[in-house]
């Protein structure tokens, strides 16, 4: 089983990140789980989502405490929280930004803030990363296809949102690199 956790602001798509992870494994016959987890709901508050990835059905259902993989939306955070210790200690993270810090074993990193701001994927004011950390994450997971990951965010938005979104996906999956 895979353990993730996916760690940012209220605003950034991390629910829809973790039921986008989950969709797209369990539409290629992988089990998942996707649990919410946040306080106050406002924009900027800090938000959790766990998911579980499995080729076996997941009967676990809480919270992961100590992720193999470690997704972080906005990395202004790790200063105020002790998340990134939670991470196993041959785990992986996936950070939002364009100065990576090595956290983990192994760390990828994306500028996803900057991928949604060239798109114009921003609402209210707020840059949407989700789906180019999704797009990142599948590539960094590889347990189900990226075309997975599009089926999914074909069946989650539509419209003008929706090619957005493809379009940050694509841009992620390209764009992820792994800090040496």
């Amino acid at each position: 089983m895979i353990e993730i956790m996916l760690y940012g602001r209220g605003g950034q798509g991390v629910v829809t990140a973790g039921e986008l992870l989950v969709k797209a494994a369990i539409d290629k016959g992988i089990y998942g789980q996707s649990i919410p987890f946040f306080g106050g709901e406002r924009r900027g508050a800090p938000v959790y989502s766990y998911v579980r990835i499995d080729t076996k059905p997941v009967r676990i259902h809480r919270q992961t405490y100590t992720p193999d993989i470690l997704a972080v939306f906005d990395t202004s955070l790790l200063a105020s929280s002790n998340v990134a210790e939670k991470l196993k200690k041959d785990g992986i993270a996936v950070l939002n930004t364009d100065t990576p810090k090595q956290i983990g074993a192994t760390t990828y990193y994306i500028d996803a803030t900057k991928i949604a701001k060239d798109i114009n994927l921003v609402i209210a004011g707020w840059p949407i990363v989700n789906t180019a950390l999704t797009g990142a994450m599948s590539k960094v997971l590889d347990m189900f296809s990226f075309d997975a990951l599009k089926d999914a965010i074909n069946e989650t938005f539509e419209g003008s949102i929706k090619e957005l979104n493809l379009k940050a996906a694509q841009l992620g999956f390209e764009g992820v690199k792994k800090l040496d």
